[in-house]
């Protein structure tokens, strides 16, 4: 069975749902390095404190009454097996239809060989080292596995991103090339950051555009973490006279409340407060024809 593995989201819009899913995220030894007692507290403390406002959010951007990052991960599986002919399935790290119920799934029917593509183009500790350690929890002795650990540089996932952005190019003066922050100790455990740096370098060439500057977002917590962050980027971009820009998230495959959001609104204002013009957003790349190509050709590779 094919599998694509997604970090997950709250299963409905409530904040029980939302709290839950904060609980299970931040108890993770992946997201949060502290021990265990550290992590349920601090787990527990913000679930209690940003449910209610996480399932508003929610309500303001949910596709058919679902999460964005839940509706366009099962569409893009749906897509994926069709044109494939193989049975490919959505999974996710936290929350419903997890990595545990969803192998559990595929052994009632009889299988024993598993691929997985996680959704995390890039390579970091806190989504893709987990999404592993989860799968060999899980793996039994007999059954055979493989996983895709990057595919940062994979020329069709290159040019999906420059097609999703290239309707943009000709109004703007810059891109923000945004990527999730991490916490900078973890980035000596993967390349994430060589991994990212490398798509931009391949997107630049792929445009032929090469005003592109990565910036990173969602910092969350205390300590050092990668930077600058995204805020502070556009804010130079239209200090230095940059009338309109773009922004696209080439680490997030699924839009979710870190693009649609923080990127697509907030960041929007940071640009406007500071005298920009317009700042176009390109879409992430969902459940499209592209991106359910790209997902076929890396099955057929493994």
């Amino acid at each position: 069975m094919d599998i694509i593995v997604n970090l997950g989201a709250p299963e409905d819009l409530t904040a029980e749902a939302a709290s839950r899913f904060i609980r299970e995220f931040l108890s993770d030894p992946c997201v949060i390095s502290l021990p265990y007692p550290m992590r349920k507290f601090i787990a527990s403390m913000a679930a209690k404190k940003r449910a209610a406002i996480y399932a508003e959010m929610l309500k303001a951007i949910c596709v058919d009454g679902k999460h964005p990052l839940r509706h366009y991960t099962e569409s893009l599986a749906a897509k994926v097996s069709a044109a494939s002919g193989h049975m490919t399935v959505a999974a996710y790290r936290y929350g419903a239809k997890n990595l545990e119920e969803t192998v559990n799934y595929a052994r009632e029917y009889g299988f024993d060989e598993f691929c997985f593509i996680p959704m995390f183009p890039q390579n970091a500790f806190s989504t893709t080292v987990s999404a592993k350690r989860e799968i060999k929890r899980l793996m039994r002795r007999r059954e055979r596995w493989k996983f895709l650990s990057s595919y940062c540089d994979h020329p069709l996932y290159i040019k999906a991103l420059a097609k999703s952005l290239e309707p943009f190019l000709g109004k703007v003066d810059a891109v923000a090339a945004t990527f999730h922050s991490v916490p900078v100790k973890h980035t000596k455990k993967t390349p994430y950051v060589a991994e990212c740096q490398k798509t931009v370098e391949l997107l630049k060439k792929e445009t032929g555009f090469d005003n592109i500057t990565i910036a990173w977002q969602s910092k969350s917590g205390r300590g050092d973490w990668l930077g600058p962050g995204a805020v502070e980027v556009v804010r130079k971009m239209a200090k230095d006279g940059r009338k309109n820009i773009a922004a696209i998230c080439p680490g997030f495959a699924c839009d979710c409340t870190e693009t649609v959001v923080e990127i697509g609104r907030l960041l929007r204002q940071e640009f406007a407060g500071e005298g920009g013009g317009e700042m176009f957003v390109a879409p992430c790349l969902n459940d499209s024809d592209a991106h359910a190509e790209l997902f076929v050709k890396l099955f057929q590779e493994m």
